[in-house]
């Protein structure tokens, strides 16, 4: 597993571990709270860093939550998306900065 980065910004957004109901972690801290007690648990859980998202699915059960973890969320979201505007907002700021790089 790679080195975890320092957040840019202060998360504030808590979580509650899907698997021991375990509360209060960050991104990472569940990350790394799951890596360490749960990564032989193989049930089907909701991600809750998914669903604080404004396009996540509370009805989305991940067939592999832990790789899922690891793949999608070994960063803090707020440094590399602004989540208070919606997907739309950030994929026409995202094709404008790509228009002006070219």
């Amino acid at each position: 597993m790679g080195l975890m980065q320092e957040p840019l910004s202060v998360s504030l957004r808590t979580f509650v571990c899907p698997y021991c109901q375990n509360n209060g972690f960050d991104e990472l801290q569940l990350l790394n709270h799951c890596n360490i007690h749960h990564a032989s648990d193989s049930r089907r859980v909701v991600c809750p860093v998914c669903v604080a998202t404004p396009h996540g699915d509370p009805q989305y059960y991940s067939r592999n939550f832990i790789g899922h973890l690891n793949h999608r969320h070994c960063f803090y979201l707020e440094d590399i998306t602004p989540l208070q505007q919606s997907d739309e907002v950030n994929l026409q700021l995202a094709l404008m900065a790509s228009y002006q790089q070219h």
